[in-house]
């Protein structure tokens, strides 16, 4: 029984709902504040995304960050929440987190 890669499951739904919405990879980069390129990478499920980026490419969809990881079972509950609270906030407050996760994102683990 082998379990689909997260990263390549959570490229797909990122693909998946971009042609949902009728995107080309250049329009949701340009909406998300993304290239082309390191959405492409996304997809293919090549790259790692930070909160922030999901964040960017949720906006760029039109959607909730929670509602990228419907498809991922072992992360939907915890994303869901994130998403949800985030969601919740004000702009300044949203603005605030997303400088404490990059921040935080960029420390090495286990310290």
């Amino acid at each position: 029984m082998s379990k689909e890669d997260p990263f390549i499951e959570f490229g797909r739904e990122i693909r998946r709902r971009r042609e949902v919405v009728k995107l080309t990879l250049e329009e949701l980069a340009e909406r998300a504040g993304l290239t082309p390129n390191y959405i492409g990478t996304i997809e293919n499920g090549k790259r790692d995304p930070s909160l922030s980026t999901i964040a960017s490419l949720a906006k760029g969809l039109g959607i909730a960050p929670g509602e990228l990881f419907g498809t991922l079972p072992e992360l939907s509950s915890a994303a869901e929440e994130v998403g949800g609270l985030f969601d919740k906030t004000t702009p300044d407050v949203q603005g605030a987190l997303l400088t404490i996760l990059r921040a935080t994102s960029k420390r090495p683990r286990g310290k």
